[in-house]
């Protein structure tokens, strides 16, 4: 026989099984994961970070000994990519390719912490600034922003921060120029680092000079002067603000004083040599300007900035040579041109608007996202609580269905169970019948008995009787006593039979019985002839009523036990009917008031 298979127990199986997999699955990746983490590589590229802000070419050193084969995994491939991209950048190592960082950005800017990402944006955009690609640098930093909130490499922030400013200015954007320099001094401050705190401090007051704010150029100053207390290795960088600022927001004399102060500088770099240059322009010395601005040299960049040729026309027309001052303005007027034209061309000056367009698109998109997946949540919560209230349903109609065959069964166990108490009953009733039909059955063969007994008496009666008759009228006529003699033979014959249950002793009975059946007049006869001499009174009253031979005859068939149809079928006579007719008017007996047997078999005992 083929073994039951329980179905809930298959499925809880199945899901154990299903489950037990999924946790093998998440173990084996675990334990890859953390194999990885404790690998010679990895170790060797957490030495390399820890010293990248202190001892960079170390650090690079380390991450070059790393064999290129023992790099494995896009993780690990990332995490050496940042890493080896950060310790160029630190060891002034400019790139111009995304060679090194390009598996970080595979990988973390799907997959990063918001320090990776945030470093990987970062270092993306410097290669784009390497490249000269400005635009595609504003963007880089502006999405590694969005990171900063959640980031906790401040000093990548304040990094970020100032590489955006300089793009800023560039574009004279110096209200952001200015916050940016201003929040990254404030970063930088936090980890301790001053120097780089001053230098967005002096980055800072240059734009404020710019925007002649003396308001935030006198707040700026003086946190700036008081940082270079405590480090006055870099009061070289403050200094130089000491003049931009007099010439902007103090009088002539301030202005002399700083001059004298840089007279007495034995170098002087070409930079504040313009500063000093627009020194002499305010207070109208103009063949001192013209000596400062004609020192720098030719090969220096400083001759192509906008500065310089501001300057120039300006050192110029006090010179008094206006044709070379409308010349020089000329020439400031359409470099600025090219320069404004190149600025609106990469749409520099709108990659913050189209930055915060991108986010927008990207929010809104995200908000779409979010409504999709939330319908679609919602669809997926519907359908299964549409399939568990189906599930439920269908449970509900399989349960009614079983509860109706229940139903069924126990009916039909009930009508069995019925239908068996009935059997139950019917057999215990039969076993009454059977026993009362037993009883009866006894009472049948004991009444037989009895009526054996009381025939049997009835007989030796009758055969004592006809002895009787015999020894006490030796007139009997010959035929008479002839049919007594026969009778007595066969009722002993008959009672021996009867007493010892030998078939053998009614055999004559038999052989009597046959002849007289033969001859049922003969019969008849001497039976009549019997009862005559056995009961005379009897005959007597019959012959007084006027029956005949043959009725006294017909009259004894019923005296012997006979019943009228058993009397008829003996007799095979038509006028049956019509002899019993005639003695029932001959004796008086009414046709409907009594039977005839019982009223003869009565006759003869009163009788």
């Amino acid at each position: 026989m083929a073994k039951k298979v329980n179905k809930n127990n298959f499925d809880i199986d199945f899901t154990f099984l299903h489950a037990r997999n999924l946790i093998v699955v998440l173990f084996s990746v675990i334990m890859l994961v953390s194999c990885e983490r404790q690998s010679p590589t990895w170790k060797q590229m957490d030495i390399a970070e820890s010293l990248l802000n202190t001892k960079p070419d170390s650090a690079l050193a380390i991450l070059e000994g790393i064999p290129a084969f023992n790099v494995k995994g896009k993780e690990t491939s990332a995490r050496y990519a940042l890493l080896k991209s950060m310790a160029l950048d630190k060891n002034c190592i400019d790139t111009t390719t995304f060679d090194v960082l390009q598996p970080a950005i595979d990988y973390y800017i799907e997959h990063g912490s918001p320090d990776e990402q945030l470093r990987t944006y970062y270092y993306q955009g410097r290669i784009y600034q390497n490249k000269g690609d400005d635009d595609a640098a504003m963007q880089s930093f502006m999405r590694g922003k969005e990171y900063c909130q959640e980031a906790t490499d401040t000093l990548i922030m304040a990094n970020l921060m100032v590489a955006q400013g300089s793009i800023q200015y560039s574009i004279y954007k110096i209200d952001e120029f200015i916050n940016n320099n201003l929040e990254a001094a404030n970063l930088y401050k936090i980890i301790g680092r001053t120097d780089y705190e001053i230098l967005s401090l002096a980055n800072a007051l240059d734009g404020s000079i710019l925007n002649n704010d003396k308001s935030l150029t006198d707040s700026i100053m003086s946190i700036a002067q008081e940082r270079v207390k405590q480090k006055p290795e870099f009061a070289s960088v403050i200094v130089p603000y000491n003049l931009s600022y007099a010439l902007k927001f103090g009088n002539k004399e301030e202005v002399i004083r700083i001059l004298n102060y840089y007279e007495s500088m034995k170098s002087i770099n070409d930079v504040d040599r313009l500063d000093i240059a627009e020194a002499y322009c305010k207070i109208g010395d103009a063949p001192n300007a013209m000596r400062v601005l004609t020192s720098i040299p030719y090969t220096s960049k400083t001759r192509s900035s906008l500065k310089y040729m501001a300057i120039l026309p300006r050192a110029l027309e006090l010179n008094g040579d206006f044709a070379g001052a409308l010349q020089a303005y000329q020439d400031f007027s359409t470099t600025i041109d090219s320069i404004h034209m190149n600025i609106f061309s990469h749409d520099l000056l709108f990659s913050k608007e189209r930055h915060e367009m991108e986010k927008l698109n990207l929010i809104e998109t995200q908000k779409k996202d979010k409504v999709i997946w939330l319908s679609l949540c919602i669809t997926c919560v519907l359908l299964i609580f549409i399939s568990y209230i189906y599930y439920r349903y269908k449970l509900g109609l399989a349960k009614i269905k079983l509860d109706d065959k229940e139903k069924i069964r126990l009916q039909l166990e009930q009508e069995n169970l019925k239908r068996e108490n009935e059997n139950l009953e019917l057999e215990r009733h039969n076993a009454i019948l059977e026993k009362q039909a037993a009883e009866l059955e006894c009472e049948r063969q004991s009444l037989t008995a009895d009526n054996l007994r009381l025939k049997i008496e009835q007989l030796e009666n009758e055969s004592e009787a006809l002895k009787e008759v015999l020894e006490r009228q030796k007139d009997l006529a010959k035929p008479v006593e002839d049919a007594i003699k026969i009778r007595i033979e066969m009722l002993n014959g008959l009672l021996a039979s009867r007493i010892t249950d030998n078939t053998s002793y009614a055999e004559p009975y038999r052989t009597w019985k046959d002849q007289v059946i033969q001859d049922k007049d003969e019969f008849m006869n001497t039976t009549r002839l019997a009862f005559k001499a056995s009961h005379p009174k009897f005959i007597k009253y019959l012959e007084q009523h006027g029956l005949t031979e043959s009725e006294i005859n017909y009259v004894c068939l019923y005296a012997i036990g006979l019943r009228g149809k058993e009397v008829g079928e003996y007799m095979q006579l038509k006028r049956h009917y019509h002899i019993s007719s005639d003695v029932r008017k001959k004796l008086g007996i009414n046709e409907h008031q009594t039977n005839i047997g019982i009223y003869i078999r009565k006759l003869m005992k009163q009788l």
